[in-house]
């Protein structure tokens, strides 16, 4: 934002420096313009700073706001991302419980379902997802890839 000030300071020593004279329409013109926008870049100064302020506020409530939320609904939540537009979403690991449930993003509006999800994103994940599979006997899903196969 000072350069903002700068560049109207600049402007107005080059205005001074034309001796542009307040008896003519145009001179008087001239020097309230660069009057008024000095005062804009003051404005917009003191509005950036009150945005930052305003930023660090919100970050620190919103800091508060997740230790109240951890404390009132436990650690239960699993963040997902959205496979429609990308959002980080923080959802009730109960939810994916149940494959039939449909997940709502409130950034899109679409909804998906835990099939819709790229679950090779989330290895850490302690979630239990259901099988789909139509063969139980043939079916690798609940398989962890890190145990050796037993051996006859």
């Amino acid at each position: 934002m000072s350069q903002l000030r700068e560049r109207v300071s600049y402007l107005q020593g080059l205005i001074e420096g034309l001796d542009i004279s307040d008896s003519t329409k145009e001179g008087k013109a001239i020097k309230v313009i660069s009057d008024v926008l000095k005062e804009m870049a003051q404005a917009i100064e003191k509005l950036a700073e009150a945005q930052d302020d305003l930023e660090d506020y919100v970050e620190s409530v919103d800091e508060d706001l997740s230790d109240v939320e951890e404390t009132v609904y436990g650690s239960d939540f699993v963040e997902i991302e959205c496979p429609n537009c990308g959002e980080l979403l923080e959802i009730e690991a109960s939810v994916l419980d149940d494959p039939e449930n449909q997940i709502v993003c409130p950034e899109c509006g679409d909804s998906f379902s835990q099939d819709d999800i790229e679950w090779d994103d989330y290895d850490d994940l302690d979630v239990e997802l259901e099988c789909d599979c139509d063969d139980d006997e043939s079916c690798s899903c609940d398989d962890d890839d890190d145990e050796e196969p037993e051996k006859d």
